[in-house]
C-alpha cells in the first residue's frame, strides 16, 4: 500500500471533525477556555507525555532502520524539551497531581501494550495520531482564530501549528507508509484498528479534560 496514511486518515475524518467541534477546542481557539480546565488538561498531558516518550523510545528500538530508530528517539527527547517549556509556562505547581485520569490511564496503557506486544508497523500506527491529530488541530486553530495577539493559550497553539512540528509529523507519516508497504492484509487491518483506536482516544482525552474527569471511586 503506497499511501496507507492517506487512506486511514480519510476514513477517520469524522473523528477529526468531532475533535474540532469539541467545546475544549472551540474555547481554546477563542481564548475563553476556563483556566482551571486548561490546567487540568496540561497536568494530564504531562502525565501522558511522560509515558508516551517511553513508548516512542521502545518503538524506535524496534525499528529496522537506524535512521528510523534515531527519529523516534529524537522525538522522545524532543517531547521532554517541549513538555518542559510548555509546562513551565502553563502548569500550576501548587495544584499539580501525579494521578492520571481514567482516560489518560487508558490511553497510555493501550499504547504501551501495543508497543510491547504488536509488530513495529502496528506500534507506529498506534503512536501516529498523537503526531497527526495535534498537527491538524494546531493548523485548524491557526487558520480559524481571530485573536492571535491576545489568546492566553497562543504559545500552546503555536507549538503544534509550527513548521518544526510539521516536519516531524511528515517524517512519522513517511515511516508508517514505508512499513505499510510490506505489511500483509492481516497486519494492515491491525494498523488500521490501532490508528482508529488511538484517534478515538485523542477525542476522549480532550473530552475528559473538559469535564475534569475524576476517578469516581
Amino acid at each position: 500500500m503506497s499511501n496507507w496514511y492517506q487512506q486511514i486518515n480519510k476514513s477517520t475524518d469524522s473523528i477529526l471533525a468531532k475533535i474540532q467541534n469539541q467545546p475544549f477546542i472551540k474555547e481554546l481557539m477563542q481564548g475563553t477556555l476556563p483556566k482551571d480546565v486548561f490546567q487540568f488538561y496540561i497536568n494530564q498531558d504531562a502525565l501522558y507525555l511522560a509515558q508516551y516518550k517511553k513508548v516512542l523510545a521502545l518503538v524506535g528500538i524496534k525499528c529496522r532502520d537506524e535512521n528510523e530508530t534515531q527519529f523516534f528517539l529524537d522525538a522522545a527527547t524532543g517531547i521532554i524539551h517541549v513538555e518542559n517549556a510548555l509546562h513551565q509556562h502553563f502548569v500550576n505547581a501548587d495544584s499539580f497531581t501525579t494521578i492520571a485520569s481514567p482516560t489518560c490511564e487508558l490511553y497510555t496503557s493501550y499504547l504501551s501494550r501495543i508497543a510491547h506486544e504488536k509488530s513495529i508497523a502496528v506500534s507506529i500506527a498506534a503512536v501516529l495520531p498523537c503526531f497527526t491529530i495535534y498537527k491538524q488541530i494546531g493548523d485548524y486553530i491557526l487558520e480559524n482564530q481571530t485573536n492571535k495577539d491576545n489568546n492566553p493559550y497562543q504559545e500552546w497553539i503555536n507549538t503544534y501549528g509550527g513548521e518544526e512540528f510539521a516536519a516531524s509529523v511528515e517524517q512519522a507519516i513517511n515511516i508508517a507508509n514505508k512499513y505499510a508497504q510490506t505489511a500483509n492484509q492481516e497486519e494492515l487491518e491491525m494498523m488500521n484498528q490501532a490508528f482508529l483506536k488511538a484517534s478515538q482516544l485523542e477525542w476522549m482525552f480532550w473530552d475528559s479534560a473538559y469535564r475534569k474527569e475524576q476517578w469516581e471511586i
